[in-house]
């Protein structure tokens, strides 16, 4: 069959909506028959298990709100196509409460996997694959789970993981193609990429995130100059925290005048205090970020520093680009 095909921006558009329809089928928001997933679809999940069909897949995500309330938030989204093959990932914080006492509660984060397929211009999930590093709270609300792994990480013991990197990121399912021609939207899937890399341990991913001369400070550990030293540093960091999630919302970004460059300061959201008491996104600290768009028309980042320190959407700090405090 052939296809009247849409353009990339708007297939990126339709795997982001159907993060935002799986979001809201996990918290109970969305009812009837699940038509963004295909009927044949498969779930490896390390807290639900291992699942095959549309309904049967809806039924584990309605399970994890019945003993009150399911609420689920993504963050470090990406998405992109190839022909009728689709790829996406995002992370996830998640929190379960009890319908009689809220105070018996359970926060839990994920890192989320799709790939989707094209039929009848109308794109469906064919795979979801949920991999849950950490959970904090009362887990007999989750008594119902397959446990994820403790703060230690994998044990001598524990069952294969449900999420290699190297093999299920989308970007081993598909090359990395062209960046979003929007400049917001090409720098927050940089970010994806980079967390999703660093979080994960694939170093061949984060190596690419990065252009040679990167430099900055990386708290707490200091300031460094050039990738090897940079990816040298993170990844003996990162043995230390392998539950670890950068959870990240891209909140302003610019283009430098010379059409190479571009600045961006990222939040870094806290899952245990995402909202002011207003109700607007609060973040606990940010990255100051510089990038450059390199011959090959891959934006990498070339400058980095990690500064602590709370904030909302409304008082964002200004750039400081080039000054490291580490």
């Amino acid at each position: 069959m052939t296809h009247e095909h849409q353009g990339p921006e708007q297939d990126r558009a339709a795997l982001l909506a159907l993060i935002d329809r799986l979001a809201a089928q996990w918290s109970g928001e969305s009812s009837g028959a699940p038509s963004w997933l295909a009927p044949e679809a498969r779930l490896d999940s390390n807290l639900h298990g291992q699942l095959g069909g549309a309904q049967d897949i809806q039924n584990a995500l309605a399970a994890d709100g019945r003993q009150g309330a399911c609420t689920i938030r993504t963050s470090n989204r990406y998405a992109a196509t190839r022909g009728d093959e689709g790829v996406a990932s995002f992370y996830v914080y998640g929190l379960l409460q009890n319908q009689s006492d809220a105070a018996q509660a359970l926060l839990f984060g994920a890192t989320v996997v799709l790939r989707a397929t094209r039929a009848d211009d109308c794109w469906q999930v064919s795979h979801v694959r949920v991999s849950s590093s950490w959970m904090r709270g009362t887990e007999r609300l989750a008594s119902h789970w397959l446990l994820p792994p403790g703060d230690a990480g994998w044990q001598v013991g524990d069952p294969p993981p449900v999420l290699v990197s190297e093999l299920h990121s989308p970007w081993a399912l598909q090359p990395i193609g062209t960046p979003p021609s929007d400049l917001f939207a090409a720098i927050s899937e940089l970010y994806s990429r980079y967390s999703f890399a660093i979080d994960q341990g694939d170093i061949t991913l984060l190596i690419g995130s990065y252009t040679a001369d990167i430099a900055g400070g990386f708290a707490p550990m200091g300031q460094y100059a050039g990738r090897d030293a940079v990816i040298g540093q993170l990844r003996s960091f990162r043995h230390h925290w392998p539950w670890m999630q950068h959870f990240a919302d891209l909140v302003r970004v610019e283009a430098d005048p010379d059409g190479r460059h571009a600045n961006a300061i990222v939040g870094r959201i806290v899952p245990e205090q995402t909202m002011t008491p207003q109700g607007k996104p609060l973040y606990g600290a940010h990255y100051q970020l510089r990038a450059r768009r390199e011959e090959d028309g891959q934006w990498r980042f070339c400058w980095t520093d990690y500064r602590p320190g709370w904030f909302d959407i409304d008082t964002i700090p200004d750039f400081d680009i080039g000054h490291s405090t580490a």
